[in-house]
């Protein structure tokens, strides 16, 4: 029934463009479109092409129809949409609403069928971009289903970037001290990262492993020495309609240079001239932004942009762009612009979107969309002496609310060189405080992952430098990492244990855990496996002293490898692990029969050991033990099980080795970023270890 009525419906409707043409020229309906759609068609010539949203109606689905379709669109999200999105809901409830559902395919071919062309499509919006012409334009108004037809707004990046001079590659630069202060060599990012109080969160072993960061640009160039190691997971150009981010075609000159500049400030890492907060992070890569100066950006690939990085499970998307051209002062009300609505939608879905406030002070005075949006995280920029900069667009929204929330470094900030990939640059804008906070969000993330958008948000405000007095230039201040971080969930501190020669047993494992919201005091947990078993769990108990809690492992024989983690949770859910990618990367330790401990004091039985430094780049070093000389082999595997190169391979004498593989494979060729397995085969045993490779 519901089909036939469609039928009927797409007749009706051509029925009535075919009507209204053969009375001369379409008349454009005021009720449909837009006032300002009605003024650009009355200012420009007929042949005129304008980029315009047609808005349909609701969807026509119901009953079993519609519960199908939302079984469908549920079952096809990505475990890590999935995962992401069940944050935001009870357990049980659907992950999916009528606004995921595809657009109405009838209604699409109905407005293509007026000549206009069809360039992008919104789930959430329910609306679709075309270009079309002004006769084509009067014709979408007169159509059956269409709700709404307005103009595309027309994008103003966020941040021009200011060179404020090269910065050689010197290596490890004298002047920053960091062997005196940090167990991390930042090079020129220094600054930024003491001022955001970076080095204290990567002191506590984040690094933003696991996170996955979307990001919306104007193109992207990976090759730069600081960018080699990230995990690009995607990417897409919403431009040219392709997969390629980089510089392609006819792309103006340096279509790359803003996006590779703003990605190098999330996850950066070379020693000694840029390291990044998420220096560890994966990343998808959206090209939503052309730069020709005879081609304005408009939100529709934005929109698209978002859209397509949420279903890919990004936790986060970094946006230095941002709308204000056609917009005024009054749609800065947090539900009137395109994005800023787009945005919202994707927060309700567990992203977290972060945006620039706009480098707009000295003209308009004002920010941008998506910024005023009330769930965006929108960033300010601030000077290496916490002073606002000249440039970063000051709040309020239209509708009171104070804006930006927080803000970072903007000013000198060291990026990515993009036409050399082995030079950086200085550049300012709140382009680039931007990314810094979202680097800051996926330490956050990596520590606590059920943190929701608001959640992420209220820690930032709380911890910031002047989170008791708010304004609208700052907002409620410079970011803090390490207090962001542990704002929410326990914190769990705890000394891993050393190999044993004890085979009675049992192994107290024993922690401190704190929490700021309270902790749950039956969630501490300790977690265990056997020689790579089955992971098991015991109860942790209070130790009579504050805050501890202790468990045992039960007596294991000699040779055995225990891998264990901690667990624990807030009275509000929200659960944190030691390490803090729990069964991923444990702490372990070997038991070890005192008649198998050598003079030297070491275990005289095989042990695969953990690779030193890890992560690491370029090098690192494996070491173990075999309990007896004869046959072994030390390999690293792939992901998919491939095997990437042969460490050892032969006859070797018992006792101790170490191997160093230098990240290249069997051919000699550098080897992407990424988790390896390296393997342990030997002495009538086999071991597995993971290891992090990040260039």
């Amino acid at each position: 029934m519901l089909a036939q009525k469609w039928r009927i419906l797409f007749a009706l409707m051509f029925l009535s463009v075919l009507l209204t043409a053969g009375q001369g020229a379409p008349k454009f309906d005021p009720a449909v479109g837009s006032p300002r759609l009605q003024q650009a068609l009355a200012s420009a010539p007929d042949d005129a092409v304008h980029k315009v949203w047609v808005h349909f109606e609701n969807r026509m689905l119901a009953g079993a129809e519609l519960e199908a379709a939302l079984d469908l669109a549920e079952a096809e999200l990505t475990p890590r949409a999935a995962r992401r999105r069940a944050k935001m809901h009870a357990p049980g409830e659907r992950l999916v609403e009528v606004r995921d559902l595809p657009l109405d395919s009838h209604l699409l071919a109905a407005c293509s069928h007026t000549g206009a062309q069809l360039h992008q499509q919104s789930r959430w919006l329910n609306a679709a971009s075309f270009r079309a012409t002004n006769i084509e334009v009067a014709q979408l108004t007169q159509l059956s289903g269409v709700k709404k037809v307005d103009l595309v707004a027309v994008m103003q990046r966020a941040a021009v970037p200011t060179p404020v001079g090269k910065i050689e590659n010197l290596g490890n630069r004298p002047g920053t001290e960091f062997t005196k202060t940090t167990t991390i060599d930042y090079g020129a990012n220094l600054d930024a990262m003491v001022q955001a109080n970076v080095v204290a969160a990567h002191d506590m072993g984040l690094s933003g492993q696991g996170v996955l960061v979307g990001m919306l640009d104007t193109g992207f160039r990976t090759t730069h020495e600081s960018m080699v190691h990230i995990p690009v997971l995607d990417v897409w150009d919403f431009v040219n309609n392709d997969g390629n981010v980089d510089d392609e075609g006819l792309d103006p000159v340096g279509s790359n240079s803003h996006g590779t500049m703003t990605l190098s400030t999330v996850a950066g890492h070379m020693p000694g001239q840029l390291v990044a907060p998420a220096y560890a992070a994966s990343v998808v890569l959206g090209k939503t932004e052309d730069i020709a100066v005879e081609i304005v950006l408009e939100e529709d690939n934005w929109v698209a942009g978002l859209e397509w990085a949420e279903a890919l499970g990004a936790d986060i998307v970094s946006s230095s762009l941002g709308y204000i051209d056609w917009y005024v002062f009054e749609d800065l009300d947090g539900n009137t612009a395109i994005t800023t609505i787009a945005a919202d939608l994707a927060v309700a879905r567990g992203v977290i979107v972060i945006n620039s406030a706009g480098n707009e002070r000295s003209s308009s005075g004002m920010l941008i969309a998506p910024a005023d949006g009330d769930s965006v995280i929108t960033v300010g920029a601030v000077d290496d002496l916490d002073a606002v900069s000249w440039f970063s667009s000051p709040g309020p929204t239209a509708d009171g609310r104070i804006k930006p929330d927080i803000a970072a470094l903007g000013v000198s900030n060291t990026v990515a060189d993009p036409t050399d990939d082995l030079n950086y640059l200085g550049v300012s804008g709140t382009s680039f405080s931007c990314p810094l906070t979202s680097g800051v969000v996926a330490l956050m993330i990596e520590r606590v992952p059920g943190l929701t958008p608001m959640q992420v948000l209220e820690a930032l405000r709380a911890t910031a430098s002047q989170s008791a007095t708010p304004d609208n230039d700052l907002g409620w201040g410079i970011i803090d990492a390490a207090a962001a971080a542990t704002w929410f969930a326990p914190v769990i501190t705890h000394d891993p244990l050393p190999p044993t020669t004890d085979l009675a047993g049992p192994y107290m494992v024993s922690g401190l855990f704190i929490d700021r919201v309270g902790l749950n005091t039956g969630s501490p947990f300790l977690w265990y496996r056997i020689n790579s078993g089955a992971w098991q769990s015991v109860a942790m108990a209070a130790t009579g002293l504050p805050g501890w809690f202790a468990a045992d492992i039960p007596a294991q024989p000699a040779a055995t490898v225990v891998d264990y983690y901690l667990t624990a949770a807030s009275v509000n859910g929200l659960a944190s692990s030691y390490p803090f990618a729990g069964d991923t990367a444990p702490f372990s330790f070997t038991v070890v029969a005192p008649s198998q401990v050598g003079e030297d004091g070491l275990p005289a039985l095989t042990h695969l050991a953990a690779n030193v430094p890890n992560p690491f780049n370029p090098q690192t070093a494996i070491s173990f033990t075999l309990a007896r000389s004869g046959p072994a082999s030390l390999r690293v595997y792939n992901l998919r099980g491939q095997l990437v190169r042969t460490l050892l391979d032969g006859d070797l004498a018992e006792g101790h080795h170490t191997a160093n593989w230098d990240g290249r494979d069997l051919a000699g060729r550098a080897v992407s970023s990424g988790t390896y397995f390296y393997r342990l085969e030997g002495a009538g045993t086999l071991q597995q270890r993971k290891m992090q490779l990040v260039r």
